[in-house]
């Protein structure tokens, strides 16, 4: 197992995640004194059963390929939703717009339509697009016609 790029891997994943080494440790079921000496490439003799549940608590998938070339993609059976969840605590921590909740503020003064108001709105934009619509088949040229008849 290339034991520095796995643990560079692991460190930066699980700072990023903001996960302690403890935490990490307890999520993969390995000891913590173990996931600390894997992060410092202090154990390269690691189960592959290990390491990918080590890399799987911090999003990490593994690549395979055969000499052939073919490839696949080795991840654990959550493995789409924890990197789900990585991604979004990463946009959370980098978000840069204005955050609202509902309890903030004059939120109280916010109006949230209810399901007419939205059928309404929904309807008028149906109306519009409708006209819009309409409008655009008038202009055409009729459909009996071609441009060669009306020019020649």
């Amino acid at each position: 197992m290339p034991t520095r790029q796995v643990a560079e891997l692991l460190k930066t994943s699980r700072k990023l995640l903001e996960m302690t080494q403890r935490d990490a440790a307890s999520r993969a079921r390995v000891s913590h004194r173990l996931w600390a000496e894997v992060e410092r490439g202090e154990r390269p003799n690691v189960s592959l059963e290990t390491a990918l549940r080590m890399l799987f608590v911090v999003g990490a998938s593994v690549r395979l390929t055969d000499p052939s070339g073919a490839a696949t993609e080795v991840r654990a059976h959550d493995s789409d939703a924890a990197a789900r969840e990585a991604r979004a605590f990463v946009r959370r921590k980098t978000w840069t717009a204005r955050k609202m909740r509902l309890s903030d503020e004059g939120a109280d003064e916010m109006v949230i339509p209810g399901v007419e108001a939205r059928l309404s709105a929904v309807g008028e934009v149906s109306e519009v697009a409708y006209g819009i619509a309409s409008a655009r088949d008038a202009a055409r040229p009729e459909s009996g016609s071609t441009q060669k008849d009306a020019g020649g």
